[in-house]
């Protein structure tokens, strides 16, 4: 009888001994080595998000160095030369993980935004898969509203 306790216990410790989940790392949500960007804006800084719940999508806004401290310090959306902003738009989905939660599916779209000094910024629309470069007649709206968004802030 000891040693079916024995065993039965090693029996319990051995079933709930399992390997990390390798399928955690949302891989689909991040910019693919195919893709044509000219670098991956998720390693730059988040300045805000949103979500759009009509479309079932998020975005975030990301910035270089410069773009994060014209943001940080003005409210206007004259960023200064050398700023670069990209908006990642990703279609949402539910998260397994967590009951009513929704994260990153498939990005959508990435737009860049290049402040070089001149009059209007340059723009540049990245979509399908692989990311690829698509042309994208009413740039000017979509300037606005990128620059437009305002930092979010932590408490």
């Amino acid at each position: 009888m000891k040693y079916i306790k024995y065993a039965v216990a090693v029996a319990l410790f051995l079933a709930s001994c399992t390997s990390p989940d390798r399928d955690n790392l949302n891989e689909k949500a991040s910019v693919q080595a195919a893709d044509e960007l000219p670098e991956n804006p998720l390693l730059l800084i988040p300045i805000t998000f949103s979500i759009n719940p009509k479309e079932g999508s998020m975005s975030t806004l990301y910035g270089n160095n410069e773009a994060m401290q014209h943001a940080k310090l003005n409210s206007g959306n004259a960023y200064p030369a050398g700023s670069v902003l990209y908006e990642v738009t990703w279609k949402q989905k539910s998260d397994s993980l967590w009951y009513g939660a929704n994260i990153p599916d498939q990005i959508i779209r990435v737009e860049r935004v290049v402040f070089n000094g001149d009059a209007l910024p340059g723009y540049e629309l990245y979509s399908g898969h692989p990311l690829r470069k698509v042309a994208f007649p009413s740039s000017a709206q979509r300037i606005a509203l990128i620059t437009a968004q305002q930092m979010a802030h932590n408490p």
